[in-house]
């Protein structure tokens, strides 16, 4: 069965279909916030010709001050370089490395995987050449795998972005949370007020969309109860 599941700006969160004005005056645009859809079939259910659009509210109607935007998320970090070095913690075996960048909108999925073995006595790694962020990152993230393992869990943050270098010798067994599978680090693209195509979206693809509410120039104070709805639609 088909089946749309609507989550706020962190993918997770749920969230209300309407969009509230905040308090605004003449000429003003309000904070943009996100919304995310997402393809939540239980089958292999794709959705064909997906948009979203703005809808009135009737009597407490924002419609025409409601713009949307598409969510243009930060490109994914390059792998940075590792190799194993003499020390203790890790295991003996295969290691795969990868980063994320954060920002005040959230936080990338992992690039591009480095991959290292260490060997008795060499068990710790060294990590050179960590990808710097573009402007407005605040951080960046290391993930790695267990010995042997696929899945990717936090090693270290990294405050600011300009120290490229971090030697690993965190223990399998203290590696942090999961790494994202949702990359939150989008900002809008262009303001638009028609209908945001996105075409078709297979089980498990996400949708992000920006809003705003921008008060015509000359108008007077503009805030609540002024509303707007945004729907999904599959069109094809």
């Amino acid at each position: 069965m088909k089946q749309v599941t609507r989550y706020g700006s962190d993918g997770k969160t749920a969230a209300a279909g309407t969009v509230t004005l905040p308090t605004i005056y003449n000429g003003q645009a309000s904070e943009p916030t996100r919304v995310w859809w997402r393809n939540a079939s239980s089958a292999a259910e794709v959705l064909r010709g997906c948009r979203v659009l703005r809808e009135s509210n009737g009597g407490s109607d924002g419609y025409d001050m409601l713009q949307l935007a598409p969510d243009v998320p930060v490109a994914l970090p390059a792998a940075p370089n590792a190799a194993a070095v003499a020390g203790v913690g890790l295991e003996i075996g295969l290691y795969r490395y990868a980063v994320t960048f954060v920002d005040a909108n959230g936080e990338t999925t992992p690039g591009a995987e480095a991959t290292v073995t260490t060997t008795s006595g060499s068990q710790q790694v060294s990590l050179t050449s960590i990808p710097i962020g573009p402007s407005g990152t605040t951080a960046r993230r290391l993930y790695r795998t267990a010995a042997g393992g696929s899945a990717k869990k936090l090693v270290a943050e990294i405050a600011g972005n300009g120290t490229t270098t971090y030697t690993d010798s965190t223990p399998d067994a203290s590696l942090g949370e999961d790494a994202p599978t949702l990359n939150t680090s989008g900002s809008p693209g262009a303001w638009q007020t028609g209908a945001l195509l996105v075409g078709d979206m297979v089980v498990g693809d996400y949708l992000g969309v920006w809003t705003r509410f921008v008060a015509p120039a000359g108008a007077s104070q503009l805030g609540n109860p002024r509303q707007a709805f945004l729907r999904f639609e599959e069109t094809g």
